[in-house]
């Protein structure tokens, strides 16, 4: 069953503490290890960009995938860029939409991404 739009994000993002605009390299290359539940045509964002947008909007605050959609969609072009969201059109990058992180947190396997964060 998907999570509810309001539902907590999984704890382990929580885990993270401070993250810094350097940190995210390291971050990167651990979230890496996590395995795609996606199928070939539901990847139009890479995981890695969209784990890197959950982890961030946690640090800064939020809560539910809902504050995590808004956190991206406030992002500027230059942090997308950053955190590897993928160009919509030229010169413009879009943030995933609110049921892109449900089905993602939903289908994420939380051991893989537990193991990663620990590791980081």
């Amino acid at each position: 069953m998907p999570a509810a739009p309001s539902s907590p994000v999984p704890a382990v993002l929580a885990k993270l503490g401070p993250l810094h605009q350097h940190d995210t390299s390291r971050l990167r290359a651990h979230l890496q290890r996590v395995p795609d539940p996606r199928s070939r045509r539901g990847r139009w964002y890479p995981l890695v960009g969209l784990l890197l947008i959950c982890a961030c909007a946690v640090v800064s605050g939020a809560r539910t995938i809902t504050e995590i959609t808004e956190w991206g969609q406030r992002a500027t072009i230059t942090v997308l860029e950053l955190l590897d969201v993928r160009r919509y059109l030229p010169g413009r990058r879009r943030a995933p939409s609110h049921a892109t992180f449900t089905r993602l947190l939903a289908a994420l396997d939380g051991d893989a991404l537990d193991a990663a964060i620990g590791a980081y």
